[in-house]
């Protein structure tokens, strides 16, 4: 679909002076179009007024010819608006073409109708005006002189007989034999011409001249609410993300794109080595990046870098400040710009902007690095710190892991030896050792429902659960844990309350995982729930999400203890006075639910009961 040239002045993305030169080269384009419709009407006309000697066809071909060379340049102005990359250069160059094409059409007009004497010279005039009013002044002045010239060239032409003379029937032709008539004609032409490009330029200088200055001011404006609204963007992405790679990947790209460059690199400091080494890169090929760490003592622009100050090398080949210029021209590399990545007083890297031009690097492109680079230093210490924790976690958790799993031994060793002994396999227990064997029993069961919680824990830590996952029947789930509880609710006079639906409602994860999930919380409203109360599990289909809930009419939970209700071995207070626990099963529960990508949520009323709610997303 071909851009509307009719409204190119809506089309916002493009800098200001580009936008500017755009809507008048659509402007050119437009009149041109009445132009070309004007000279083949005005032919048609002339054909039956004037006569046969009246040169109509030829004037209707010069028409068709405007209008078809009119649709070759909509078409090229099509193509540049559409092309990102095209400058005011370009735009500039089609305007120009413009121009002498015109020139040169007007021409060939004018020796159809009469030559130096032709009543259409006043239209190069006109075009003269409008080159003043459209065109730079230098450009104005070429394209008024050259107009000029073509119609001098066609009158020594017609004058030497090169070309005949074809005057308006009924008009008188100019004597090319009278030297006077000749030179009084061209020269009030050749006047006109000149002192309306002199007058027009005298008036349009100065409105040309705040015109562009506005523009361009504009575009300094435009450019600096992009670069902010950049900057908020970069910032948002760093400090939304703790992951250390991708903080220093979007760094890298979002540079790279925000300065319209080659290339970018992120190199962090080494504190045993002292070599800056490549964290991220983006746009530089694997030749250039093989000559590996770089040097501070032999790069003097990382020294001043490291220093702390902003550098900026506009040409690679007119300084010494790279450790390898060599390698970066063959790269295609021209100017560098580079700041430090500073916190806290203390760099700990440098980011640098490759580009493939000869760039002056302004104070605006210098600060506005500078503040990619500041704000990307702090995204790097903390996706650092938070690898860092994730680190110690997973170091604790693989250290409880292996205590929880020696323990496990001697624990069932122990449960075997106080079974063999409260069984009389040792010798005759009177009652008060058995008592204690019983006491100790009950710990020695504790502990090892401790160990097993802690074991299950560590395991978490470093598992990935996408590899077994698969699509599993949530509510065969629920009937089987509603089966393994059956036994306690009859033997504490409880009723159970299930509200499954007749769909099988589908779940993609872990089957023993959510059997685990659906368990624990049917344990614990069990538990937690007096003699003749309920406990009720429900199961539906909400949009994409599968919905279970657990409810009881227990005990309830206090709510200065919900916030902490998933926090390993938290244990409300009224919990402890009913029953024994480890504090770890609803941690493990919201581990679980979370590695399932799905969402758990509680309400409870103290004395009342508790529901908690489980939604995983549908399989």
């Amino acid at each position: 679909m071909a851009v509307d040239l009719w409204h190119v002045d809506q089309r916002p993305e493009r800098p200001p002076v580009e936008r500017e030169m755009i809507i008048r080269s659509a402007w050119i384009v437009r009149l041109r179009w009445g132009a070309g419709m004007a000279v083949v009407l005005g032919a048609a006309l002339g054909q039956g007024t004037l006569g046969s000697s009246f040169q109509a066809l030829a004037l209707a071909i010069g028409g068709a010819l405007i209008l078809a060379y009119n649709g070759v340049f909509t078409y090229l102005l099509d193509r540049l608006v559409r092309r990102p990359g095209a400058g005011m250069e370009a735009f500039s160059r089609l305007a120009s073409a413009q121009f002498i094409t015109d020139w040169i059409a007007l021409t060939v007009l004018a020796h159809l109708t009469g030559g130096v004497g032709s009543p259409l010279l006043p239209y190069f005039v006109f075009h003269a005006i409008l080159a003043s009013i459209l065109l730079p002044p230098v450009s104005a002045w070429v394209h008024a002189v050259v107009g000029v010239a073509f119609v001098g060239v066609l009158g020594f032409l017609e004058a030497r007989g090169f070309l005949p003379c074809h005057p308006l029937p009924g008009l008188p032709a100019i004597d090319y034999g009278s030297a006077f008539e000749v030179f009084v004609t061209f020269g009030a032409f050749a006047s006109s011409v000149l002192v309306a490009r002199y007058l027009t330029g005298n008036i349009a200088r100065p409105l040309w001249s705040r015109t562009w200055e506005l523009l361009r001011t504009q575009e300094r404006l435009e450019d600096a609410v992009r670069r902010t609204r950049t900057l908020y963007q970069i910032g948002g992405a760093l400090t939304s993300d703790l992951d250390l790679d991708r903080v220093l990947d979007t760094l890298v790209r979002s540079t790279a794109r925000a300065l319209g460059g080659k290339a970018c690199s992120l190199r962090l400091l080494d504190p045993d080595t002292h070599m800056l080494r490549l964290a991220a890169v983006t746009g530089l090929s694997e030749a250039y990046l093989a000559k590996g760490d770089v040097n501070p003592e032999h790069s003097p622009m990382d020294r001043e870098v490291l220093a702390g100050r902003t550098v900026a090398i506009a040409d690679v080949d007119a300084g010494g400040l790279l450790q390898y210029p060599e390698e970066a021209r063959r790269e295609g590399i021209r100017s560098v710009l580079c700041a430090p990545l500073t916190v806290r007083d203390r760099t700990i890297g440098v980011l640098r902007f490759y580009s493939e031009d000869v760039r002056q690097f302004g104070s605006e492109d210098q600060d506005f690095l500078a503040t990619l680079a500041g704000q990307g230093a702090v995204a790097i210490e903390n996706a650092r710190a938070y690898r860092h924790l994730e680190e110690l976690e997973h170091a604790k958790s693989r250290f409880v892991f292996q205590v929880a799993h020696q323990l496990k031994s001697p624990l069932s060793a122990v449960r075997s030896a106080l079974s063999l002994i409260e069984e009389g396999y040792q010798g005759e227990v009177s009652e008060g050792q058995k008592r204690l064997v019983d006491r100790a029993q009950k710990r020695a069961t504790a502990l090892q429902d401790l160990v097993g919680d802690l074991m299950n824990l560590g395991a978490l830590k470093d598992r990935v659960p996408e590899r077994a996952k698969v699509s599993v029947r949530l509510d065969e789930v629920l009937q089987r844990v509603a089966e393994r509880i059956l036994p306690d609710l009859e033997t504490r006079n409880q009723r159970l309350e299930m509200d499954l639906p007749d769909a099988p409602m589908t779940v993609y994860g872990t089957p023993d995982d959510l059997d685990h999930v659906v368990g624990n919380l049917a344990d614990n409203a069990v538990k937690y729930t007096p003699a003749g109360g309920t406990v009720r599990l429900r199961l539906r289909r909400e949009g994409s999400s599968v919905i279970f809930s657990c409810a009881d009419t227990g005990i309830g939970i206090a709510p200065e203890a919900l916030p902490h209700l998933f926090e390993e071995f938290f244990r409300a207070r009224n919990a402890r006075e009913i029953a024994d626990g480890t504090g770890l099963g609803l941690a493990l529960v919201k581990r679980l639910v979370d590695l399932h990508r799905g969402r758990i949520e509680v309400a409870s009323r103290l004395g009342e009961g508790t529901e908690f709610t489980v939604t995983f997303p549908a399989a």
